[in-house]
């Protein structure tokens, strides 16, 4: 079982000795240097728990390691009202155990405690088919359409939707 905290300053050392190129990739487009990731921690510490961009840290219950994390942002660039990004990544260490999918649905578990939102949308690389394999998992769709990688640069993402809640 995957439990979710805040991520803050204190998970600086594991994601600086846990990230990988992949990851890198992935999150900012490049490594992340320890003043940078300080910053950014420190920010993610004062956001509110219920606000409109969430970050979380993934602890294993079992061992109280940390694995990755994730967010629920209801402020991003392209999406509307009742929608968040989702997000979800894994350090290097614990990819290909089988927790992708856990640690996404525990992301998903906190945008359906928002009552306003009503659809994910997750932006997936092209090329990366592990995300894809977890998002399918969580019954998560692609709406055919690209748009600009979340890392930036010029690479493309493809746009993911999930309905957050049963329409039945």
């Amino acid at each position: 079982m995957i439990r979710l905290e805040r991520l803050g300053p204190r998970h600086a050392q594991e994601i600086l000795a846990g990230q990988d190129a992949l990851l890198a990739g992935e999150i900012i487009g490049r490594p992340w240097e320890p003043p940078a990731l300080a910053e950014f921690l420190s920010r993610c510490e004062r956001w509110r728990e219920d606000g409109p961009l969430q970050e979380f840290a993934a602890i294993d219950q079992t061992t109280g390691r940390f694995l990755g994390g994730g967010g629920v942002h209801r402020i991003a660039p392209g999406i509307s009202r009742g929608q968040a990004v989702l997000t979800y990544w894994l350090l290097a260490s614990a990819r290909g155990r089988g927790l992708g999918t856990p640690l996404a649905a525990a992301i998903v578990g906190r945008a359906r405690r928002d009552p306003v939102l009503e659809e994910a949308v997750l932006l997936i690389a092209p090329d990366n088919a592990p995300s894809q394999a977890v998002a399918r998992s969580l019954g998560a769709r692609p709406a055919g359409e690209t748009v600009p990688h979340p890392a930036g640069g010029t690479r493309r993402a493809e746009r993911w939707m999930l309905a957050l809640h049963d329409e039945g």
